[in-house]
């Protein structure tokens, strides 16, 4: 961006560049962008944010500030990851981590003795590099003071408080000699270790009345010269003459505080902001309130006008607003919306998410540190999740049994059973149903299996029954289901002793259907008269009572009137088979 080009913040994806030179008139152009957060960058920050915010949950408000910096950190991994091909998106990212470095240093990190300016002209230092950058350039000249902006190099070093790159230009200078032996004289707050705030105060002001006496005396070649000594006597009126430089009124009132009151703290810093303010009174814009928000120690005002200002994406304001909250700069009271200010950004957020493909889960969680309104979302919006596939629906139960919503992962399971009920996939409904502990739909389902086998004479699809374990016992039908399955599978492995035992049981409990009682006693009849090898009486497979209960149930279904016309024959056949192995039954049962 050229030295000269400013940014006003419309509202959340608009900025107005202008020309900030007093020296030309003032024209201007809007851009603007849409947050997207199907973009690579959205989703880092949202992935990477969502692992920072867990883990602030996790520690219940400890060590808060190493959890900023870890924010903060992500949000400038994603600034350098960007390239000018993601421009929009890095200017979003840049404007959060603005936001959230100021409030960083104005309500979270731990200033020693309260001086808020190493840390100010840190964020200054990183968000306007353009000093450097010149810098560079300036040094690739063979004569670097014939550069164009040399002397704004200067003066945008001094600015920033780099005092040594300032101090390696000066030397090359005709005034060099005197003006560089006052800065390197000159104290500074991060080198003053091992002594008190109060020895800094007094040697740096000793610094600059010998800067002020120097100045009255001074007898410079060039008059770029003086305009740097009087910087360094903090004459407000040079700090105006190259406010174009610093860009905006936060820069420069950092800048102005490193030489005039560099043991500033955050109590009276909107003293000093209000007066910079002014300078650049054309030019502000929303940003601007919500730093000086942030200056006035106003938390509640912060989080209010980034909700307005960023109303296509709540990533800053929810994660701001809960890291306030855990360092106890935002309290929990109930607002006109029913809830906190911090949970009123966090349902926001996690609206988002919840029905991105991506993203759901995270909202979900989101969702359950609201701890008023939270299940209650969840209850609206866990439905309308789309359910593409059954791993996508058996993540989204999983997720509702991780948060104990048990209610809200039965519906999902129900929603689920009945689309595959309805696409004839009944070992799949059924499977669901069981997740969901519906009983009727667990009955329905079993029986309709056991209608679909009297028709087609199979199963399809079952093996799932043989892992069933207790989860049998929900209904008499899936227990019946079950139990016949395993009657069929001890005939294929020939233990016919075994499998009459069981199909006699079944027939005893009446635990299926009634009108599944005619398959069983015809499932009896290659059983009937054939005999037990592993006997050693060799005796018949079914004995004289099993034939009897057999025989009863043949006599209760006529009785009942459960036997259809077509029936009849085969009734006629099981009945002689079941007398003929009576008779044999006593034959060779002992007397």
């Amino acid at each position: 961006m050229d030295d000269h080009v400013g940014a006003s913040w419309l509202n959340e994806n608009k900025l107005m560049l202008f020309n900030t030179s007093l020296e030309n008139e003032i024209d201007f152009k809007v851009e603007s962008w849409e947050a997207n957060l199907d973009s690579l960058i959205n989703k880092y920050i949202v992935f990477e944010g969502h692992s920072v915010f867990s883990e602030v949950q996790l520690s219940n408000g400890n060590d808060v500030q190493s959890h900023s910096h870890a924010y903060r950190s992500l949000l400038r991994a994603a600034i350098q990851e960007l390239g000018p091909e993601n421009e929009d998106d890095k200017k979003l990212v840049a404007l959060y981590e603005l936001v959230w470095s100021f409030c960083e240093v104005l309500f979270i990190e731990h200033l020693p003795g309260g001086c808020v300016l190493p840390y100010l002209m840190e964020l200054m230092q990183w968000h306007f590099p353009q000093p450097v950058e010149t810098l560079n350039d300036v040094l690739t000249f063979e004569e670097p003071m014939e550069h164009p902006k040399f002397w704004d190099c200067v003066v945008s070093l001094l600015f920033q408080g780099q005092i040594n790159e300032a101090v390696a230009l000066l030397k090359i200078t005709p005034d060099g000699g005197e003006l560089t032996s006052f800065l390197e004289k000159m104290p500074l707050l991060n080198n003053f270790s091992g002594h008190s705030l109060s020895e800094f105060k007094i040697s740096w002001s000793m610094w600059q009345e010998n800067c002020k006496q120097n100045l009255e005396s001074a007898n410079f070649v060039l008059d770029e010269s003086s305009d740097i000594l009087e910087i360094l006597c903090g004459n407000l009126d040079v700090f105006v003459k190259y406010k174009d430089l610093a860009q905006t009124w936060y820069h420069l009132m950092t800048s102005y505080l490193l030489y005039t009151m560099p043991t500033v703290t955050v109590v009276t810093l909107h003293h000093q902001a209000k007066d910079m303010m002014g300078i650049y009174k054309d030019y502000l814009n929303p940003l601007d309130e919500i730093l000086f928000s942030a200056m006035e120690f106003d938390a509640h005002s912060v989080l209010t006008q980034c909700i307005t200002q960023f109303r296509n994406n709540w990533w800053l304001s929810a994660h701001l607003a809960d890291i306030l909250y855990h360092a106890k700069q935002l309290d929990d009271t109930e607002l006109q919306y029913g809830c906190s200010l911090r949970e009123y950004t966090l349902l926001h957020y996690a609206s988002e998410l919840i029905f991105h493909e991506d993203f759901w889960s995270i909202g979900m969680d989101y969702f359950m540190e609201c701890k008023k309104l939270g299940k209650s979302y969840l209850e609206i919006a866990v439905p309308r999740i789309p359910l593409e596939n059954q791993n996508k629906a058996l993540r989204v139960w999983s997720a509702c049994e991780k948060h104990g919503l048990v209610s809200i992962g039965s519906n999902v399971c129900r929603v689920m059973s009945s689309a595959a009920n309805q696409s004839d996939q009944l070992g799949l409904a059924l499977i669901w149903s069981l997740q969901a502990k519906d009983l009727v739909s667990v009955t329905k389902i079993s029986e309709t299996i056991l209608d679909n086998y009297i028709e087609t004479g199979g199963f399809s699809n079952l093996d799932f029954l043989d892992q069933l374990g207790n989860n049998k016992l929900l209904s008499n039908r899936l227990m019946f289901l079950g139990k016949y399955r395993e009657f069929h599978s001890l005939i294929k492995t020939q233990q016919q002793k075994k499998a009459a035992d069981l199909l006699v049981s079944l027939v005893e409990s009446n635990l299926g259907p009634p009108r599944f009682q005619i398959t069983l006693l015809l499932d009896s009849l290659p059983l009937i008269n054939d005999v037990d090898e592993t006997s050693e009486s060799s005796g018949v497979v079914m004995d004289s009572r099993q034939t009897h209960v057999l025989l009863k149930a043949l006599e209760d279904m006529q009785i009942k009137k459960l036997l259809k016309e077509s029936d009849m024959q085969k009734i006629e056949t099981i009945r002689l088979a079941l007398v003929t192995n009576l008779a044999s039954s006593f034959l060779n049962e002992p007397w």
